[in-house]
């Protein structure tokens, strides 16, 4: 493709993935998300599969199920809530699960690593020369109890070439600069900047995960103008697309640690909290917020 039909159709792809993203509990008509773009049904189907690898619903049906794997691992949900969180019967739930995993839903939340689950974490120590689990910064007793209220979450999916840790590790500073200006710029209240994954790690294979970077901004009276502008003359020209994120309670982890040196020792850390039971999550999407460049905010949904 010409860069400039590129860079339409990567903006483009982006927006039905947000949208599968921010409408995971709804079925998703491959034609409503076409009408939505104002581009044609065949046309949408032919670029996102060229671009992304798979088609759109085979995409939207993988996201769906590796948010019940995640549940699975990670959460003490019962099986049934995590089917009808996923729209999922429990007997088409444990279908799917079996064939993919090869095991059933209990089978596969006892079971010790996913099948991409010790790739995942060598690939991503490579790309972040990791040699650290920081244990003096990675434990419960460092943890905080916070809320944080209703925000939106202007966030973009980072470059990968096939190396997602890699291309997020190279591209940060770059759109993280961009992101940090806006704030002092639209006079923004308490936003964060942060980063993490859209997918489940790591049952998503490395080579599939979407890394982000996003600006999350509260619902408070004093950003009303802030979400304003960001809508209308912000948004589509730094090509952000838009997450809501409820309020909820989270553990918050500071650590003395860029995000490149917190990422894995933080998966780890809350791998084994999980599976020892120290804590569970809401969600399968747990971030970091960047403060200072030497400085990472760990968030987990709880």
């Amino acid at each position: 493709m010409k860069t400039v039909t590129q860079e339409y159709w990567a903006w483009k792809v982006q927006l039905a993935i947000a949208y599968a993203h921010n409408n995971s509990l709804r079925e998703i008509n491959l034609q409503t998300v076409a009408d939505m773009l104002s581009v044609s049904k065949d046309n949408f189907s032919h670029k996102f599969s060229r671009l992304m690898g798979e088609p759109y619903a085979r995409y939207v049906k993988r996201t769906r199920l590796e948010a019940g794997v995640g549940y699975l691992r990670h959460s003490n949900f019962s099986i049934t809530e995590i089917s009808e969180k996923c729209q999922y019967s429990n007997e088409s739930f444990s279908k799917a699960i079996r064939g993919w995993f090869n095991t059933s839903p209990t089978g596969l939340r006892n079971r010790e690593y996913m099948p991409a689950e010790l790739y995942t974490l060598e690939q991503t120590r490579i790309a972040t020369a990791s040699q650290q689990d920081f244990p003096e910064h990675f434990n419960m007793e460092n943890t905080v109890d916070c809320r944080l209220p209703a925000c939106t979450l202007y966030y973009k999916i980072l470059p990968s070439g096939n190396d997602p840790v890699k291309g997020m590790v190279v591209s940060m500073a770059r759109y993280s600069r961009q992101l940090r200006d806006l704030i002092p710029e639209l006079a923004m209240e308490d936003a964060r900047i942060i980063t993490g994954t859209l997918d489940v790690v790591p049952v998503t294979t490395y080579d599939r995960m979407m890394m982000y970077v996003g600006l999350l901004l509260p619902h408070t009276p004093a950003n009303m103008m802030a979400h304003y502008r960001m809508l209308t003359a912000y948004q589509e020209a730094y090509g952000l697309v838009g997450r809501e994120i409820e309020e909820g309670h989270y553990k918050k982890l500071k650590v003395p640690l860029s995000f490149a040196d917190a990422g894995l020792p933080m998966y780890k850390f809350i791998n084994a909290n999980c599976r020892v039971g120290h804590f569970y999550m809401r969600t399968n999407h747990f971030f970091i917020s960047l403060p200072e460049p030497s400085v990472s905010e760990i968030y987990i949904p709880v």
